[in-house]
């Protein structure tokens, strides 16, 4: 007997309590897969409202759900034909239905390996914007820098300026010292 579960999960910015007796991991699945197709049609279509936004991705699933039923029936009618033509021998048809089965199988691998593929590239994708936001904020940062580093180089300039008014004033001072000491002895010695 399945037992009833609560997941909670959060579809383009609102959490949703779900009930049901799929498997947790499933329905986080479904979740993300919805909300991975409402951020792409709203990065799309920044003006249309989350209602418009949510009623294109039930178009979008539709569609797919409606393709997924149209090969499922186009396989089950070819299916249907192999067995009313009785005149194949069972070791055929078994072989046939095999065969079937096989394709049913890559047909869902291959759709598993897509929807990976789409989640990556999504993945990657916001990889990608966050590196060109560093991008830009050690730009920012580089200018503020380079900025500083000017400042402080305009400031060294000054004060290498002061530092040299204020050597030759000592200067000044020490020959003017030396000149009235000079004086004074000479008036001692006379």
């Amino acid at each position: 007997m399945n037992t009833r579960k609560k997941v909670v999960v959060n579809i383009f910015g609102s959490e949703y309590t779900i009930v049901g007796e799929s498997p947790e991991d499933y329905i986080i699945y479904l979740a993300e897969k919805i909300d991975e197709t409402m951020k792409e049609i709203g990065k799309r279509n920044s003006k249309y409202s989350t209602t418009m936004i949510a009623v294109l991705t039930a178009l979008n699933m539709a569609d797919f759900l409606y393709k997924a039923q149209e090969e499922l029936s186009i396989l089950t009618e070819e299916n249907e034909k192999l067995k009313a033509e009785s005149a194949i021998p069972l070791e055929e048809l078994a072989e046939l239905h095999k065969e079937t089965d096989a394709l049913k199988q890559q047909y869902m691998i291959t759709q598993g390996d897509l929807t990976k593929a789409q989640i990556d590239l999504g993945v990657i994708n916001n990889e990608y914007n966050n590196i060109l936001k560093e991008n830009r904020d050690i730009k920012v940062e580089l200018d503020v820098s380079r900025s500083t580093m000017k400042e402080m180089q305009n400031k060294l300039f000054e004060n290498q300026i002061e530092l040299l008014k204020t050597k030759k004033e000592l200067d000044e001072l020490k020959a003017l010292r030396h000149n009235r000491s000079n004086s004074n002895q000479n008036n001692t010695n006379s």
